[in-house]
């Protein structure tokens, strides 16, 4: 569904917001339900792409009535469990640097290796939970776009 579906979604508001109050309630309630975001997903992937040791990045996020969440799958080039923990230091450092990624968003909950035998979370990096971005920045004291 993806962008094609989002730019037919556009369409379709637009159209009955200006064909009467019913398809106008229609409209309005097709618009509060914004699938994707891209710019959520590309932001998480470019970034986690530029780590070093970072072999594959996938993410889903979503916008959906006001709330939202993300969803990563990250593949490390890790052989042991505190080398996968340095790789995830080096990705929630980069995370935090990014200025395209919002506070509010989190961050992948597992981090795993190639073959699936390795699996951390931000724990390895000294996380007591899964964290938001404004955590992972508050945490290693990183304001986006400054160095």
């Amino acid at each position: 569904m993806g962008r094609r579906w989002a730019r037919l979604r556009g369409r379709l508001v637009r159209r009955w917001a200006d064909a009467g109050p019913v398809r106008g309630i229609l409209a309005a309630l097709l618009s509060l339900g914004r699938a994707r975001n891209f710019d959520c997903e590309d932001a998480f992937r470019e970034t986690a792409l530029a780590v070093d040791g970072v072999v594959s990045a996938e993410f889903d996020c979503s916008d959906m009535f006001g709330g939202g969440w993300q969803r990563g799958k990250v593949v490390l080039r890790a052989s042991s469990r505190e080398e996968a923990g340095r790789v995830v230091d080096a990705l929630l450092r980069a995370f935090a640097a990014e200025p395209r990624l919002e506070p509010r968003w989190s961050t992948p909950q597992e981090y795993r290796n190639e073959d699936g035998s390795i699996v951390v979370g931000a724990g390895a990096a000294g996380f007591p939970a899964v964290p938001m971005i404004r955590e992972v920045r508050e945490h290693y004291g990183i304001t986006p776009g400054k160095d």
